[in-house]
């Protein structure tokens, strides 16, 4: 399963992990494309997979929107998907290195901001961690 991106990617039969990612819309693209990939090889359905593969792409696009100040060179995102097919459960966790930057909608149509409610709507349970560390956001589908 070749990827683009920057950082180092690994897979494995029960689970896909992306570490150091380049925090930026065309690399975090190549990371939802083998996340693509990799949950067609599971075949958990594709309304299942469309679902983790949204919010696992909303959460690196938070990231990469909010962590980090436009064109830092140390901005990088992580991605952990887990499968346990013993329990039917999915995980996913994003993680960015960063600070929470507000974006003003610069559109004036106040159609931002409704990712972390798509997520939620999307997985069976989510969590928001916010550190000093940057923030992770762990995602989980009971299948």
């Amino acid at each position: 399963m070749p990827t683009h991106t920057s950082g180092s990617a690994s897979f494995a039969s029960g689970g896909i992990f992306f570490h150091g990612v380049r925090a930026d819309p065309s690399d975090i693209a190549d990371v939802r494309r083998s996340m693509q990939q990799w949950l067609g090889n599971l075949h958990l359905g594709p309304e299942h997979e469309q679902d983790v593969v949204l919010a696992s792409y909303e959460a690196l696009a938070n990231a990469v929107e909010h962590a980090y100040a436009a064109n830092d060179p140390q901005a990088t995102v992580d991605l952990e998907a887990v499968y346990r097919p013993s329990d039917r459960h999915l995980e996913v966790t994003v993680a960015d290195h960063g600070r929470w930057r507000d974006v003003m909608d610069r559109t004036g149509y106040g159609s931002r901001g409704h990712g972390l409610t798509l997520m939620r709507s999307l997985s069976t349970e989510m969590v928001v961690t916010p550190g000093l560390d940057g923030t992770h956001v762990a995602m989980r589908w009971s299948l």
